[in-house]
């Protein structure tokens, strides 16, 4: 098993070592696939690593990989989709800022 310590990680994607991100790949793409399937089709790889790393593990990520792999697994729509709309209020971007809301329509 491997254990690398994410609780002394920084909580942005830049700052997970390579090994992090690759140990992890396989359960993010089997999750975008899984939103994909249920017609959230533009949700990436990079905007779920994102979500887990600022928010979802923000005060404490799971001790383990594989204790993150089955997190990743266990998203659901809702989770992810909070966050955003989260961040979206948050931001100081204006709708003339969005480029594609063809998503919404």
């Amino acid at each position: 098993m491997h254990s690398v310590g994410f609780r002394k990680r920084a909580r942005t994607i830049e700052k997970l070592s390579w090994h992090q991100k690759f140990l992890l790949k396989k359960e993010l793409k089997i999750k975008c696939r899984s939103f994909q399937q249920l017609g959230y089709s533009s949700v990436n790889e990079t905007e779920l690593m994102n979500y887990l790393v600022s928010y979802r593990w923000k005060k404490q990520a799971p001790p383990s990989i594989k204790a993150c792999r089955e997190d990743i697994l266990h998203i659901e729509p809702n989770e992810f989709f909070d966050y955003q709309q989260l961040i979206a209020q948050t931001s100081s971007l204006t709708i003339k800022d969005w480029q594609d809301l063809t998503d919404l329509f």
